[in-house]
């Protein structure tokens, strides 16, 4: 099948789905964590935009909110791919002397959304979106779908050992990554009847950590194994673009990295068994 056969295909099951629930249903997607990884987000929102697959909601978790944002806050096509190309370690922190809570500040990432999409808030966003960040006192998840919309990003892109932690309102927040990497029941939550979500992950990793991101990374992903579990189980289609060869935390590979979204989004949906038709759907055509 070629790609713009896949493509009609794909939106004809959309169709099929929207007359089976008798109304437009509401799609969520949830973009997962991943450090440099997270420029495949935005090859997958490109499948997305060029299928016209109309997104009701959006959840991000770290590099996931960070792309989250930037498409919700009117950046997609080729403005966001462009972004994702250019997109270097100096638009996402600075190393601080001496270091405090963290060896860097994620300040310069606040500075580069900022000239992107402004001082948005959330009800300002085209796009409803909700974004997980961890609470460093009370260790519960928070999801920030109100206020201001950088601090939040930031919080939830904050590595720790890495990334200071961001205050917020007087609570001090960390990466979203320690409570919930691939936030697909926040949007069950927030209504959506459909979930895609996108994992930014090598399943079975051979590789040992190289250095000390890597090493704090790789530990937290162990810890969240049956998080992950019950977060992928919440997806009702799940794309995981081949990240063999990608560097986690080096944005020397970004073109690579949108393809390989690109790729994994249109191979994914291309295989995607129409769902499941709801429960009051399935009622509705029972009594017809």
């Amino acid at each position: 099948m070629t790609s713009e056969a896949a493509l009609h295909a794909l939106w004809a099951r959309l169709q099929e789905w929207i007359r089976r629930l008798g109304r437009t249903p509401r799609i969520g997607l949830a973009l997962g964590n991943g450090a440099a990884w997270g420029v495949g987000h935005i090859g997958v929102l490109s499948i997305i935009r060029a299928l016209r697959i109309p997104l009701s909601c959006i959840a991000g978790c770290s590099a996931g909110a960070f792309v989250g944002a930037l498409y919700a806050g009117g950046i997609e096509g080729d403005a966001l791919e462009a972004c994702g190309r250019a997109y270097r370690w100096r638009d996402a922190g600075k190393l601080l002397f001496p270091p405090r809570m963290g060896l860097a500040t994620n300040a310069p990432m606040a500075a580069y959304l900022q000239r992107k999409i402004g001082d948005l808030r959330f009800d300002q966003l085209r796009v409803p979106l909700y974004v997980v960040a961890t609470n460093l006192v009370t260790g519960q998840q928070k999801i920030f779908s109100e206020g201001p919309v950088i601090p939040a990003v930031r919080a939830s892109c904050a590595i720790p050992g890495i990334f200071e932690p961001v205050l917020i309102d007087g609570e001090l927040y960390s990466d979203g990554t320690l409570v919930n990497r691939l936030p697909c029941e926040v949007l069950r939550k927030a209504g959506a009847d459909l979930v895609i979500g996108v994992e930014l992950d090598l399943v079975e990793r051979a590789v040992a950590p190289a250095n000390i991101s890597e090493v704090i990374h790789r530990s937290i992903e162990i810890m969240l194994r049956g998080q992950d579990v019950r977060e992928r189980a919440a997806a009702d289609l799940l794309i995981r673009p081949d990240l063999d060869g990608m560097n986690e935390f080096g944005f020397n590979k970004n073109d690579a990295l949108i393809e390989r979204g690109k790729q994994a989004a249109l191979a994914q949906l291309a295989h995607w068994a129409r769902p499941a038709a709801p429960a009051v759907a399935q009622e509705k055509e029972a009594g017809a």
